[in-house]
């Protein structure tokens, strides 16, 4: 009756732990994946012509009144995109000249190995990035680097 009784005992405990382990694996999955946020499509930053008509139920008239001023709007954000990226490249030369006046010969050009290699780097990661979350094609924004 003894030897019944600790194989009982033994058993049971070790359908415990099997059951204690299960839940754990099982529940913490279950508990973590209730936790992760779920990934989001980029929302825009402004409305699309498409959401606008059908929230708005404009007429064609006025859709296509609309299509001139997101393309006239376009056109202005890509005329200061180019002054930026113009503005933007006066002020790098402007910083690498009054560095290079700073360093000696050895350094300049050790300096200029280090922004070689930063450059290859951040051209092997960007383009990735641009896929992901740019709502500009890579093409566009190729040219304003």
């Amino acid at each position: 009756m003894n030897n019944k009784y600790k194989l009982w005992v033994t058993l049971s405990l070790i359908a415990v732990f099997i059951i204690g382990v299960a839940v754990g694996v099982f529940g913490d999955r279950w508990f973590l994946d209730k936790k992760k946020p779920v990934p989001r499509q980029r929302q825009e930053p402004f409305p699309t012509l498409e959401v606008i008509s059908k929230e708005l139920q404009l007429t064609p008239e006025q859709e296509e009144k609309i299509r001139e001023v997101f393309k006239r709007s376009e056109e202005r954000f890509q005329a200061f995109r180019k002054e930026v990226h113009t503005r933007l490249t006066e002020l790098r030369e402007q910083l690498k000249t009054e560095m290079d006046e700073v360093f000696t010969p050895e350094q300049e050009k050790k300096m200029q190995e280090l922004m070689d290699r930063y450059m290859r780097q951040r051209r092997r990661e960007v383009p990735e990035r641009r896929n992901d979350t740019s709502p500009t094609p890579p093409e566009k924004e190729k040219k304003g680097e």
